[in-house]
């Protein structure tokens, strides 16, 4: 705020003009002084006085108007000086209301914890009988690790580069029993997402002594990964063959066409990378799992599964399709609870402990896990086919939902099927494709096509169609259109990045969601207002 322009106006110039204006009448009034002071009669004669006068009243007027003016943007200052002051009261009342409400709720969810853990929590043999083996275990995994963590390394030692192949297989035990290490020692922690965390925060202070040592790392095992290396980790123990990298930098599994990958360049993670490792791999076999159960005959041998990596808002993301069932609201609740298991069929011997693995590690990692189900959409399709012979074919497609199911017709015809083909003569020069839903054009040739086949390029993670072309009959070609069951569920890993865990970019308070979970608190404990006290 500018302080000259709080200052009281002062008509000055009128006050001047007023003395000036008494002066020349007093004069008027007295000639024999206007002689003395040898004044000219002219300056007395009219209009002179009624023009010094009008003058006069003029500037009046004017500087009237300008304290007005100013006093009207002044009563605006002091209201905008009130109102900031009023809304810094209000916020410092509201931050004292959070503080106080905050309080308050610690102080009944501590007095909440002892009485139940007084009230329900017994340490009876079985379970002190249980700690004791866990112990026993976690001691006796270190000294064994330790041993053939040491034996191994000193057999890489002395193998050296003279065999290659040797030195990568006693690489790949010594990885084998890390991470069998690392699942022990989360089996066998008391509350596995603080243990995480704990390593996690300790990986953040090796890498800030690094950066005040000028980047020299005196820990030779940097607590930095790729997100991508982990997924590789995770596809080689499911499905027994790493996947191989392409020049654009994607994955490909060349023995599993069915399932689709789509990796994009992120940032490192912090941590341990075999947590994540155990993460994936849990997802994925469920998703190995429910496609080794989908009805084959209605669609295709294998159902597909998608995986995507890539980043946003600072958080390095994980996306696995699976063609399992729906998750309903009743399921939710329970989905990532010790004990619960999707898989309810005779011959599957689970225990439930994949997806609580999964959610307790992302906890550790202060990630988010998220799932969402996946449901066959009805849309509408322009066919243009172009054959060798000059001959255009155009059709319009509708893909229709029936009970859960996608079938397909031409469009006028009001019977619905699972396949439509068209037989025509000579080679297919192009085909070109349309979705009403995004208006979109895809135009193929025919030597793009991967083994005379087409999905769907709207949606490659799940493709909602397959044209395929056969063209082993001699003198014609016939091209089959299918539509293809996409049902299923998506499950979301979000992990935050190396970058945004060190530059705070997580930090910032979600005030919505503060809100969320204050009034979520004040409604669990609204029936201990009473007992506690003041």
């Amino acid at each position: 705020m500018n302080p000259s322009r709080m200052k009281t106006p002062y008509p000055l110039l009128s006050i001047l003009l007023a003395f000036a204006l008494l002066s020349y009448f007093y004069l008027l009034v007295h000639p024999d002084l206007a002689q003395f002071y040898r004044i000219p009669a002219l300056v007395f004669e009219p209009p002179i006085p009624e023009a010094l006068l009008a003058a006069f009243a003029l500037v009046v007027l004017l500087e009237l108007r300008n304290v007005q003016m100013q006093r009207r943007h002044q009563h605006e200052m002091m209201l905008r000086v009130e109102e900031q002051i009023d809304e810094l009261l209000d916020n410092k009342k509201q931050l004292h209301a959070k503080a106080h409400v905050y309080a308050n709720h610690a102080e009944k969810l501590k007095l909440f914890i002892s009485d139940k853990l007084l009230e329900y929590i017994e340490y009876d043999e079985k379970f002190l009988h249980f700690k004791s083996i866990a112990s026993e275990v976690r001691h006796n995994g270190v000294i064994s690790y330790d041993t053939l963590s040491t034996l191994l390394d000193r057999q890489m030692n002395e193998i050296g580069i003279a065999d290659l192949d040797e030195v990568q297989r006693l690489q790949e035990a010594r990885d084998s029993l890390r991470y069998l290490w690392d699942l022990l020692d989360l089996s066998t922690a008391d509350n596995i997402a603080l243990h995480i965390a704990n390593q996690v925060c300790e990986a953040e202070e090796v890498i800030f002594q690094s950066e005040l040592d000028n980047g020299q790392d005196v820990n030779p095992e940097r607590p930095v990964f790729q997100p991508d290396s982990a997924l590789v980790k995770a596809l080689h123990r499911c499905f027994g063959s790493a996947p191989q990298r392409r020049e654009d930098g994607s994955l490909l599994l060349s023995d599993h066409d069915w399932v689709w990958l789509q990796v994009s360049a992120t940032d490192a993670l912090l941590g341990n990378e075999n947590h994540v490792v155990l993460a994936l791999e849990n997802l994925i076999s469920n998703a190995q799992f429910f496609t080794g159960r989908v009805n084959s005959r209605k669609i295709e041998k294998r159902a597909r599964i998608a995986i995507q990596l890539d980043q946003e808002h600072g958080y390095v993301r994980y996306r696995i399709y699976n063609r399992g069932p729906h998750i309903d609201a009743d399921t939710a609740t329970k989905l990532f609870q010790l004990g619960y298991s999707t898989r309810r069929v005779r011959e599957h011997h689970g225990k439930g402990l994949g997806l609580y693995f999964v959610n307790e590690i992302i906890k550790g990692y202060d990630g988010k896990i998220a799932f969402s189900n996946l449901y066959n959409q009805p849309d509408v399709l322009s066919l243009r086919l172009e054959t060798g012979s000059g001959e255009v074919i155009t059709e319009v497609i509708e893909l229709l939902v029936e009970e859960g199911t996608p079938v397909c017709r031409k469009s006028g015809s009001e019977s619905a099927v699972d396949r439509l083909e068209w037989e025509f003569s000579g080679n297919l020069v192009s085909i070109e494709i349309t979705h009403q839903s995004d208006q979109k054009t895809h135009r193929r040739q025919q030597e793009d096509l991967v083994d005379g086949c087409v999905l769907d390029p709207s949606q490659p993670a799940q493709p909602r169609w397959r044209l395929q072309l056969d063209t082993k009959r001699r003198k014609s070609t016939v091209l089959s259109f299918t539509p293809l069951d996409v049902a299923g569920v998506v499950f979301e890993l979000q992990l935050p990045s190396l970058s945004a865990r060190l530059e705070g970019d997580l930090l910032n308070a979600d005030e919505a969601d503060m809100e969320r979970q204050v009034e979520m608190i004040s409604r669990r404990f609204t029936g201990f207002s009473g007992e506690l006290p003041e």
